[in-house]
């Protein structure tokens, strides 16, 4: 966990590094979607055309993924899953987010078991320049869980925090990285988060992404959609 820990903050920094190349001097409110650069700074070539970053970097979104575990706790066999995930716009700086986990598996031993995650909170981002974001996200969790294991708790809740960034490096293809602490006895209680999106349409995105864990890796491939 400490090696992870560790990738994080160095793909943190490399992004903070490039993002300051980027980045645009606010004359008033960073949260406008078209700031416009003071008088006294020449913006880069690059920017020639006018990018607009902030569709990307939207905080309204409804996001679809199936999962693969790759356990190393328990004995248990790899398996599949899915996510949804929602993030609904208040006013600025806030946003709502809510999510769904489902994954199913056995063990060594034949013994079955699936687990239900459900995820609801409130969050709050930072624009540093149109590329570079900075979140935060607090909120409950809330487990439910059927089978043999007894590793997995049945119906418990949680508390958690989700700190992370997210960086436009083009107008189409996002990165994102965030650290997930939980207060759960199920599984890990801290993940770190990476992930990729690609603007597919004006409005649906590919994403690819990971999630290294001490007890579980995932790997996960969806859609989400924009507005």
């Amino acid at each position: 966990m400490k090696t992870f820990c560790w990738l994080f903050s160095m793909f943190c920094l490399s992004t903070a590094a490039l993002a300051q190349n980027y980045q645009y001097q606010y004359p008033s409110d960073p949260y406008s979607s078209t700031p416009k650069p003071q008088s006294n700074y020449q913006a880069p070539s690059s920017y020639s055309g006018g990018g607009n970053y902030s569709k990307l970097l939207s905080y309204g979104s409804l996001e679809a993924r199936y999962n693969y575990y790759d356990f190393d706790a328990d004995n248990l066999d790899n398996s599949s899953g899915f996510a949804v995930g929602l993030r609904a716009p208040l006013f600025k700086p806030l946003f709502l987010t809510f999510g769904l986990n489902w994954m199913d598996g056995t063990n060594q031993k034949h013994q079955s078991f699936n687990l239900t995650t459900l995820l609801g909170g409130v969050g709050a981002y930072i624009p540093l320049g149109q590329r570079f974001h900075l979140f935060g996200e607090v909120g409950m969790r809330f487990d439910i869980s059927d089978g043999e294991l007894s590793s997995i708790n049945p119906d418990s809740f949680a508390v958690y925090m989700r700190p992370g960034l997210r960086f436009a490096a083009t107008e189409k293809w996002e990165l994102a990285a965030s650290v997930l602490f939980s207060t759960t006895d199920n599984l890990d209680q801290n993940v770190v988060e990476i992930n990729s999106y690609y603007a597919l349409l004006s409005v649906l995105d590919l994403g690819l992404g990971v999630d290294f864990a001490s007890e579980v890796n995932t790997y996960q491939a969806g859609v989400r959609l924009r507005w």
